[in-house]
């Protein structure tokens, strides 16, 4: 998320004529923009995870995981960004605005952390409480509990991932399957 913002910033420096007030609202336009764009993503992803319980759905899982790894360098700038948002309170006049930015900068990080992760939880919930597919294991249980733990969610999303290519075929493995019993027939 923050990349684009990087990339604003540095044309804007390097623009001809370019001053710090067009450079600050830029920066802060392309926030809210990115920051609700990404909001309204995790909102859709999360209704979808809910309805998956209730419908059915697709092992997302290797998705997941991509996502995750792929999300690794924006934790990184977002908490570089949190950082410098809350030394630049270290002030007598905003001193006492530092911990709603930092409950706001943690809420947020960890809602869209959510978005990612319940995918995963949904498709586990699915397959234990109503297709009744798996037991309750004690790895499968910690993986999914890894999934809401920040840092350890991109862990909890790889082992898922893992855990779900030993434990159910794949779709080329159930069809050889399949045909396997027809030509037995």
């Amino acid at each position: 998320m923050h990349l684009p913002l990087y990339i604003f910033f540095i044309i804007e420096l390097l623009s001809v004529g370019g001053d710090m007030e067009n450079l600050v609202s830029t920066v802060l336009t392309s926030t809210i923009v990115l920051t609700s764009v990404v909001a309204l993503i995790c909102i859709a992803n999360i209704v979808l995870s809910v309805i998956s319980i209730v419908k059915g759905g697709t092992d997302l899982s290797k998705t997941v995981k991509k996502v995750k790894l792929a999300l690794i360098p924006w934790y990184v700038l977002n908490f570089a960004m949190c950082a410098i948002m809350v030394l630049l309170m270290f002030n007598p006049f905003t001193m006492l605005g530092i911990p709603m930015v930092i409950a706001f900068a943690m809420g947020l990080t960890y809602f869209l952390m959510l978005g990612t992760s319940l995918p995963n939880v949904a498709y586990y919930l699915r397959r234990v409480f109503v297709n009744k597919e798996e037991k309750l294991t004690k790895p499968r249980v910690i993986t999914i509990v890894l999934h809401f733990i920040f840092c350890l969610d991109v862990i909890g999303g790889i082992v898922f991932h893992r855990q779900n290519k030993k434990a159910i075929p794949s779709d080329t493995e159930r069809e050889n399957a399949a045909g396997d019993v027809s030509e037995g027939e």
